[in-house]
C-alpha cells in the first residue's frame, strides 16, 4: 500500500488476514479520533475565517496596548491632567478633518444629505463626551490602570438605567442579573482602595471622581441611539471630525472646575497661562516640577514633590512625553477601525466575546513589571475577586443580550455602532440591534393626506417622495 493510499483510508480501516485454511479474514481497525484533528482544522480554515480570527486577534491586541497607553500617558502628565484632557481632543481635529476634507472634495463618500445633517446633533454628543473624557482624565491619574479596566464595566448598568428612563428600553432578566453582578464586582473592586491596601496610586476620591465618568458615557450612549436612529451610513471619520471639534469647545468651559479640585489636579483661575505653559514643556519632554533636597543630602526637603504614586505632590516624568502621546493616539484609531472591522464580519456576539477577553487580558499586562515600569499593578485578593465577579455578570449579561439580538435579526434589525476616540471612548455595550424607524419625508406625508381626501396618489410616488431625510431629535 502505498503512503497515498494510507492517507485515503477511512475512520474505520480494514485489514486482510488469511486463517489457516487460506481463507481471507477482514480486521477492521479503529483510527485514532485525534488523528484527523489537523485535517479538520485546515479544511475550516477558510479565507474568511482567517480574516475574522486575524481582525479579532489585532482588535483584542490592539485594544489591551490602548489600554496600557492611555494609563502610561496619564502617569506622564500627572500634574497636567486637564492639559492632556484637551490636548487629546484637540490633537484628533485636524486627523479627522483632514480625511473629512479628502472625502467630500476628491470623493462622493459624503454625500450631501450627509453633510445636511443637523451639527447639533454632533454637539450634544460632543458635550457629553468632553464631560466623559475631563472625568476619566483627572481622576485616572490618580486610579491604577487595573482598578480602569474594573470601574469601566459600570457602564453597562447605566447604559441600562439611560436606556429605560429615556428609550423605554426594556431588558431580560438574564440582562437585569448580569448587570446587578457587575455592580457587585465593581463594589468589590473598590475595597481596597477604600480600606487603605490598595496599590498602584490609588486614593479613594478620584476613584470614584473617575466612576463618575460612567453617567455622561452612559448618556452619550443613548444619545446616540436617539440622535442617529434615521441614519443608515453615517461616515465615521466625517462624525468623529464633528464629535471632536466640539468636545474641545466644550471642554474647554471644564475648566473651572479644577479651582476647586484637590490636587493634582488643583489650577487656580490666575494660574491657568503658567499651567498651560507647564503642560506644552511636559509634552516636549521638559520637567518643570522637580524634586528639593536638603543641602549636601539626597534626602528630599519638607515641601519637596517625590516620585511615590501616592504622593501629594508628584514631580514630573516628563522625559518621551510627546512619543508617548503620538502612540496612543495612532493606536488609539487603529483599535477603533478594528472595532468596526470586528463588527463587519464577524458580528455583535463575536465582538462582545473579543470584548470580554480582553478585559483579564489588559489586567495582566498591568501586572508586569517590565512593560509598567514603577507603574506595575500586582495582583491582590480582591482584585483578583472583582474580576471574576464582572467577568461573570458580562457573561451573563452578553448572553442575555445575544438572545435578544437574535430575536431582533429575525425581525430584520440592523447592527449599528459608533465609535468614540480618546480617553472618553467607553466601548463596553455590545452594539444594539433592532429596526430603526425612518422619518417619513415632507413630501411622503402630503402625498398620504392627499390620499386620505380621496385623490389617487400612485405607490410609485409614495416610494419616491419618501428620501430619508433626517429627523429632529
Amino acid at each position: 500500500m502505498t503512503n497515498n493510499d494510507k492517507e485515503k483510508q477511512p475512520l474505520l480501516s480494514s485489514i486482510n488476514n488469511e486463517d489457516d485454511n487460506g481463507a481471507t479474514i477482514n480486521i477492521v481497525e479503529p483510527v485514532p479520533w485525534y488523528s484527523n484533528i489537523p485535517q479538520k482544522i485546515k479544511n475550516s480554515m477558510s479565507k474568511e475565517t482567517i480574516t475574522i480570527l486575524v481582525y479579532v486577534v489585532l482588535y483584542v491586541t490592539s485594544g489591551v496596548i490602548n489600554s496600557v497607553l492611555l494609563k502610561k500617558v496619564m502617569n506622564k502628565f500627572t500634574n497636567y491632567a486637564f492639559f492632556l484632557s484637551q490636548l487629546t481632543n484637540f490633537g484628533y481635529v485636524p486627523i479627522f478633518g483632514a480625511v473629512t476634507a479628502y472625502k467630500i472634495f476628491f470623493t462622493n463618500d459624503i454625500p450631501k444629505e450627509t453633510r445636511d445633517f443637523p451639527t447639533r446633533k454632533f454637539a450634544i454628543m460632543g458635550a457629553l463626551d468632553a464631560i466623559t473624557g475631563f472625568f476619566v482624565v483627572i481622576g485616572g491619574v490618580s486610579t491604577s490602570g487595573p482598578l480602569q479596566q474594573l470601574l469601566n464595566q459600570a457602564i453597562i448598568p447605566f447604559t441600562m438605567i439611560a436606556s429605560f428612563i429615556f428609550l423605554k428600553e426594556r431588558y431580560s432578566l438574564i440582562q437585569l442579573g448580569g448587570a446587578l453582578v457587575i455592580i457587585g464586582g465593581v463594589v468589590t473592586s473598590l475595597i481596597p482602595s477604600l480600606v487603605g491596601g490598595s496599590s498602584g496610586g490609588n486614593k479613594p476620591f478620584w476613584n470614584f471622581f473617575y466612576l463618575l465618568s460612567v453617567i455622561p458615557g452612559a448618556l452619550s450612549n443613548v444619545y446616540k441611539d436617539i440622535g442617529f436612529q434615521a441614519v443608515e451610513d453615517m461616515d465615521v471619520w466625517y462624525l468623529q471630525y464633528w464629535d471632536s471639534l466640539y468636545q474641545s469647545i466644550f471642554g474647554i468651559f471644564l475648566f473651572p472646575v479644577n479651582n476647586w479640585l484637590p490636587p493634582p489636579a488643583t489650577v487656580k483661575f490666575e494660574q491657568i497661562l503658567p499651567f498651560m505653559k507647564e503642560g506644552a514643556e511636559c509634552l516636549a519632554g521638559i520637567n518643570s516640577i522637580i524634586p528639593s533636597y536638603i543641602n549636601g543630602t539626597s534626602s528630599f526637603t519638607a515641601n519637596s514633590c517625590t516620585y511615590q504614586p501616592d504622593a501629594t505632590i508628584i514631580c514630573d516624568d516628563c522625559h518621551n512625553a510627546w512619543i508617548v502621546i503620538i502612540l496612543y493616539m495612532t493606536i488609539n484609531i487603529v483599535y477603533n477601525i478594528f472595532i468596526l472591522l470586528v463588527l463587519k464580519h464577524a458580528g455583535a456576539t463575536v465582538y462582545s466575546i473579543a470584548n470580554t477577553l480582553r478585559l483579564p487580558l489588559t489586567n495582566i499586562v498591568f501586572s508586569i513589571h517590565f512593560i509598567m515600569g514603577s507603574a506595575v499593578s500586582p495582583f491582590s485578593p480582591l482584585s483578583i475577586a472583582g474580576l471574576i465577579i464582572i467577568l461573570l455578570g458580562l457573561g451573563g449579561y452578553r448572553v442575555g443580550s445575544m438572545l435578544k439580538q437574535k430575536k431582533a435579526a429575525a425581525a430584520g434589525g440592523a447592527i449599528k455602532v459608533i465609535p468614540s476616540y480618546g480617553p472618553a471612548g467607553m466601548d463596553n455595550i455590545i452594539p444594539v440591534q433592532k429596526d430603526y424607524i425612518e422619518r417619513k419625508s415632507d413630501a411622503h406625508l402630503r402625498n398620504q393626506f392627499f390620499g386620505k381626501l380621496g385623490i389617487n396618489v400612485p405607490e410609485a410616488r409614495y416610494r419616491a417622495a419618501n428620501n430619508n431625510n433626517y429627523g429632529d431629535a
